[in-house]
This record gives structure tokens, sequence and C-alpha cells, in this order.
């Protein structure tokens, strides 16, 4: 399948799973208005929509604040990644280069963010560039510059605050369940059941539709990435150098899904990963490059860089 099908047929499933998201909308809303009536429903919905606003105007730079991400203001500061970064960006035809972020994390992982591409950002741990070559470095980053390219941050950002903010008003409906709220004006029983197994579920299905929309955006980052750098085994080199020790990166549990690879996860975790299998990812990849794999190098760095990295970069 071309390139371009592949995106379009991307931004129609991501569509109908958005309609999923309505629909659960609706539910949760019939579920607290049943239950507690309209003024409880009323209020659920402004803290829902506060936070909301508020992730999605700051949730990059909350993000990069997580990461522990420190900008790179120039070139000079390090030149290795910011290059990678500006090729990247000339050959996507974005119109204005990302901010460039290096967060102090020894796992070797990177992450894009923002809500349109003239303010979106690329931090990369300090590990990635300590552990990848050249090649494997661009790889990643156009791996990036992909999600930017084709507004996935924008829509990730959104898919995640549409699920946070179900997840939210969920649970306000159930605490004021416990809290002893309800109408009790001759409620039907099974009713009752219905709206509180609808609160119960309904954030779980936000959860997996946004799962959802997440791993088809990986699979065409990575094409992406390979059409970037006309070199699919740099970056199936990276993914591979980068799978074990990913499961390490700090705040896992918070911007994991955001990661290039955001960790290990067993059986049931593959469920809910916002990522397809990397082996998976792999064998897309080595159909690109023809099973041609990479050899990857020692690299040798601006002192710059050096400085950065330190005694372990040399």
């Amino acid at each position: 399948m071309e390139l371009s099908q592949q995106i379009s047929r991307n931004k129609r499933k991501s569509f109908l799973l958005f309609c999923g998201f309505i629909v659960i909308y609706l539910a949760i809303g019939w579920a607290i208005s049943y239950l507690y009536g309209n003024v409880a429903l009323v209020i659920a919905a402004i803290v829902a929509v506060g936070m909301t606003l508020a992730a999605l105007f700051l949730g990059d730079d909350m993000a990069v604040a997580l990461a522990g991400g420190q900008k790179v203001e120039e070139r000079s500061q390090a030149p290795e990644l910011w290059d990678a970064v500006e090729t990247m960006t000339l050959a996507a035809g974005l119109p204005k280069m990302p901010r460039v972020y290096i967060a102090m994390d020894e796992s070797p992982n990177a992450f894009a963010a923002g809500r349109t591409q003239e303010q979106a950002i690329v931090c990369a741990n300090i590990g990635l560039i300590r552990a990848l070559d050249k090649e494997e470095l661009e790889g990643v980053i156009a791996h990036e510059i992909s999600h930017v390219r084709n507004y996935d941050v924008r829509l990730m950002t959104y898919a995640a605050v549409l699920a946070g903010s179900l997840g939210l008003i969920s649970e306000l409906g159930l605490r004021l369940g416990l809290f002893g709220g309800g109408r009790r004006d001759n409620q039907n029983p099974i009713m009752v059941i219905v709206a509180l197994v609808t609160l119960i579920l309904a954030p779980i299905a936000a959860v997996l539709i946004q799962m959802s929309i997440s791993r088809r955006r990986e699979f065409l980052a990575d094409a992406m990435a390979a059409e970037l750098t006309r070199y699919p085994q740099g970056l199936s080199s990276a993914l591979r150098l980068i799978a074990g020790p990913a499961q390490a990166t700090k705040n896992s549990s918070t911007i994991a899904h955001m990661y290039i690879v955001p960790g290990a996860f067993g059986a049931l975790g593959r469920l809910f990963a916002t990522h397809p299998p990397t082996e998976d990812r792999l064998a897309a990849l080595d159909t690109l490059s023809g099973g041609i794999q990479h050899s990857h190098s020692k690299r040798e760095y601006s002192q710059a860089m050096a400085g950065i990295l330190g005694p372990q970069g040399l």
C-alpha cells in the first residue's frame, strides 16, 4: 500500500475512533444525569473542560518538565542532535524547526509533542544520543519529525485529553455515589446498575480507543521516517538498541506513551499498549530495507556534545 493511501486510511479510521469518544461522552452524560440530575452533570462538565483546556495548551511544556528536558538554545550547545533535527525538518518540509530539548535520562529514548507544527518540540534522552550513531539518531529523529509532520502529536494530545477527561468525569460520578449522592426519586434499580456500570466501563473503552489511534500512527511514522532518511536500516537498528533498556525511562507511568519505545509490556499490557510490538515494527522496516541490516559504529562527538555526555560517551 502506498504511503499516501496509508495516511488517508489512518485519517478515516481515526475519525471513526473519535466518533467513539463522542458516543462514550453521551453515555457518561446520560449516566450522571440519571443518577444525580443535571446540576451534577454541569459541575462535572465544567471541571473536565477546565482540565482539558489546561492539558491542551500546556501539554507540551508539561511533558518536557516531566521528562526533565533542558532546552538547546543554539547549535553550538549540542551539534549532533541539532543537526539531526534540522536535517529531518528540512526533509519533511516543516515550516519551522521544532524546539530541541535534551533530558538527562540515561535510558535511550525520545519523544515529540506540540499542538501545531510551528510550536512542536523534540526531546531526546542523553542515553539515546550516547547509544546511537549518526544514521540511527537520524532515524529516531525522523520518526519524531514524522509525528509532527502528520499532526500525530496534536491528534494524540487530543486523544489523551479526551480519554483523561472521560476518566475524570466518570470518577466524579462514582465519587458522588460514594458520598451519598443520587436523586433517589423512584429510580429503577436496574437502570441505576446500568448507569454505574457505564461509569466504570466508559473510561476503559476510552483508553482502548486512545491506544488504537496511537498504534496506527506508529507504523506510519516508521514508514515516513524511512522515506525521509532513505535508510530504514538506521531506524531499525535504533529500535533494536532502544527496545531492551527503554523500560527504565523515568516517569514512564506518566509520559511513557509519548516515547518512540514506551517500554516492555506483558500479555495484558499489549491490550492497553500505545505502540505496536517492537518486533512487528522491525519486521515492517526490514521489509523496506530488503533485510539489509545497519552496521552500528562508534561515534566521534563534537567537543560540546562530549561535554554533555561525559566520559561514558567518549
